[in-house]
């Protein structure tokens, strides 16, 4: 099954993103990775395991993660997404990702975050 989080517009890769589209990003690297294993455990105790459902999951997984952080999950800062993407890569290894796979997804968004203005 494939998850899909909202897609946001492709951007150069020598113009700066936005807080929120790396956010973003993050989010669709949990879904790629974890996403089947979600809908899995929504159904097993009777809930939506849609793919909409997943990703409302892994958007209210993300807003607490900025949430114990002490960051915004709307108004992301550079300090905040790197506490966040520390964070859920720490649980994305508990639940059972590969340590390549992470280390993919946190290598390509610690660069992301770098690029913030």
């Amino acid at each position: 099954m494939w998850f899909e989080m909202p897609e946001v517009g492709l951007m150069a890769r020598h113009e700066s993103e936005s807080g929120a589209v790396v956010r973003d990003a993050l989010m669709r690297c949990l879904a790629a990775e974890h996403g089947t294993m979600f809908a899995e455990q929504q159904r097993a105790v009777g809930l939506d395991g849609s793919d909409q459902a997943v990703a409302g999951s892994i958007e209210g997984m993300v807003r607490l993660a900025f949430q114990q952080v002490g960051g915004d999950f709307d108004h992301p800062t550079m300090a905040s997404l790197i506490r966040v993407t520390n964070l859920l890569a720490e649980r994305s290894l508990q639940w059972g990702a590969s340590e390549d796979t992470v280390f993919a997804c946190h290598t390509d968004l610690t660069r992301r975050i770098g690029m913030l203005s």
